[in-house]
């Protein structure tokens, strides 16, 4: 009777739950009307600090693989998914009245001259006068190194060719492998080489890179390979990617196409983390028991190994800087759509942007002035300033409250680059960047809605042989809603405002190129991954700004943890303005106050042992 009596109570307090009233977004929260962004901007130091960390505990094994699949049961999807989200502070714009249109593309006014000889005239002298350190300083194999060795006759581009095919071999089975290169068909490399060793004897190359290695990203078309987007199976959304324009103006370049490089399954972390049976984690070479960054990792490892001078990479949300910056080497993303993205699988359209990531400044500047040959993107600013050693005039801003943000070693090392552009002439102005944990979380939603899309028909016939990560950014992606994506959307036209005030205080904007140094590869991530969206949250601290709103970012190695581990910094300037980037980031480089460290794996192409 008493059991009976308790149930009937039960069901009737069910019943009023369910018949409760609620507010018609669906939330428990109240929503916040937030004021035009005109408005904000006219007291900008007002503005607090509110960038979150993302916390969680790392999932790995067994549990990890248990997490996916509650994830994606009834029961996860209405309870388990919304409460990682509501954990992360990614619920955020369910709650927010923004009065702004939406700008779904971070669409800017495109220069209208064409500068391809007035480029030619700033990179060859360079090339020319680029020497070796005399005091036999480590330093890695540039463009300019290759040039001279094969225009002295010193080596030949099939002579590389045949160096990178065996340091491949030796990479992958060493203990553990490399991965920095996942597919690669030696006759097809020896081809490339042995027509650009025929043009240099003639002394007719086609350009700076003709005989040069260089490894592309798994993200792009590379004939004869499969576009697998770093994973194990190949995706729905490759079948009618043809090669398309980076990769072709490369070829057409000369330059010898080493192989497919490694990365993140499609593209949807930032740990470089993969470990199906195809690609297997990437290693970076300062520690190879360290993660190499993603999505671009094997792209950032096969330059810091020495594998190549120059690689192609793409970001969405910090995919060519993230790999760079914890690898010790250079990366540059160029102002979104600048580039021509045909013959690459379109996973984060309103974000990614193509570009190269280079031992030097100087090799991103050379393949920048290559790939965007050819077109409409031609159409950049000119390369002026390059090689100069005085920054006088340049204005320098910092956010010294999201600068801070980040490991103590990492902070030193980076206040010292900025005490150096500082000392090369440039002023340093502090600013306020107002809004950035909205502009976080609109960057997340566009980014895990614009790949739950991209990837649909690949979840539905690939599930169980996609990594469990990939899993579980689709499964946050695909509770957002409609009002949460533009809502997104229109953060995204304040974003846009907030920099354009920005670039008209400052030329560059400057930060850490991430928050810690390369994580740890535990144990526990090999057999099946690691979700770790503490260490996510910050490799990508300062990297979703310039995806969102467009803008180019450059990072270059200004230093070292006491493990060894590089430490990099950003430098983010206006839209088509990468020569601004490229001048502050060649001074800075060529300064001589922050020397390069030989990474524990590396290789050297241009010299027999």
């Amino acid at each position: 009777m008493v059991l009976t009596y308790l149930a009937v109570v039960l069901l009737i307090l069910l019943v009023c739950y369910l018949l409760r009233t609620t507010r018609p977004h669906g939330g428990t929260r109240s929503v916040r009307i937030v004021p035009p962004i005109r408005v904000i901007l006219e007291t900008p130091e007002t503005a607090t600090y509110m960038l979150k960390d993302m916390t969680n505990v790392p999932a790995t094994g067994a549990f990890f693989q248990l997490l996916i699949r509650v994830a994606y049961s009834r029961i996860g999807k209405a309870l388990l998914v919304p409460l990682v989200v509501r954990n992360g502070g990614l619920d955020l714009l369910s709650y927010l009245y923004l009065p702004e249109q939406p700008t779904y593309y971070p669409d800017v006014p495109r220069p209208l001259q064409d500068n391809s000889e007035a480029n030619r005239g700033v990179l060859l002298p360079l090339i020319e006068s680029s020497r070796a350190p005399v005091d036999k300083a480590f330093r890695f194999n540039t463009i300019a190194d290759y040039v001279q060795a094969f225009r002295s006759g010193a080596c030949t581009p099939t002579d590389v060719a045949k160096r990178a095919a065996a340091f491949i071999r030796q990479s992958n089975s060493s203990t553990p492998p490399l991965r920095g290169i996942v597919d690669w068909d030696e006759g097809v490399v020896l081809a490339m080489a042995e027509a650009s060793t025929e043009r240099w004897k003639r002394g007719k190359p086609l350009s700076l890179l003709d005989g040069v290695p260089v490894a592309v990203k798994g993200g792009f078309r590379i004939d004869p390979y499969p576009t697998r987007g770093g994973a194990a199976f190949i995706p729905e959304l490759s079948r009618d990617v043809a090669e398309g324009g980076s990769v072709k103006k490369l070829k057409k370049a000369g330059a010898v196409v080493i192989g497919v490089a490694n990365m993140h399954e499609f593209g949807t972390g930032t740990l470089g983390s993969n470990p199906n049976r195809y690609h297997l984690h990437a290693r970076n070479p300062y520690n190879p028991d360290h993660f190499a960054g993603g999505s671009s990792s094997g792209s950032a490892v096969c330059v810091a190994a020495g594998l190549c001078p120059v690689a192609l990479g793409s970001d969405g949300g910090g995919s060519i800087r993230i790999p760079a910056g914890v690898c010790g080497v250079v990366g540059l993303k160029p102002t979104n759509r600048s580039l021509d993205s045909e013959g690459s699988l379109h996973l984060a359209f309103t974000l990614s942007a193509h570009g190269p990531l280079g031992a030097s400044v100087l090799d991103c500047a050379v393949a920048l002035d290559v790939l965007s040959e050819d077109s409409d993107c031609r159409k950049l600013s000119p390369l002026k300033g390059l090689g100069e050693t005085r920054l006088t005039g340049l204005r320098v801003g910092v956010y010294w409250k999201f600068f801070e943000h980040a490991n103590t070693e990492v902070v030193s090392a980076c206040k010292s680059a900025v005490k150096q552009l500082k000392s090369l002439g440039a002023e340093v102005k502090e600013v306020v960047i107002p809004e950035l944990e909205e502009t976080r979380v609109a960057h997340f939603v566009s980014i895990s809605t614009e790949m739950g899309s991209a990837l649909l028909a690949d979840i539905d016939r690939h599930f169980h042989e996609m990594n469990l990560e990939t899993l579980l950014l689709l499964a946050a992606g695909y509770r957002v809603s409609a009002i949460e994506y533009i809502n997104a959307q229109k953060q995204r036209t304040r974003a846009l405002e907030i920099a354009r005030r920005l670039f008209e205080e400052v030329d560059v904007i400057v930060t850490p190129a991430t928050a810690i140094p390369a994580p740890a590869i535990t144990p526990a991530a090999v057999p099946k991954g690691i979700s770790d969206a503490t260490a996510s949250g910050q490799l990508m601290r300062f990297a979703f700004l310039a995806n969102f709103t467009g803008i180019p970012g450059l990072v270059l190695p200004v230093g070292y943890t006491k493990s060894g581990l590089p430490i990099s910094v950003q430098l983010m300037g206006r839209w088509h303005e990468e020569h601004v980037l490229l001048q502050a980031g060649w001074a800075l480089e060529n300064c001589g106050v922050f020397p390069c460290k030989k990474p524990q794996v590396s290789f050297d192409l241009l010299h027999t042992v």
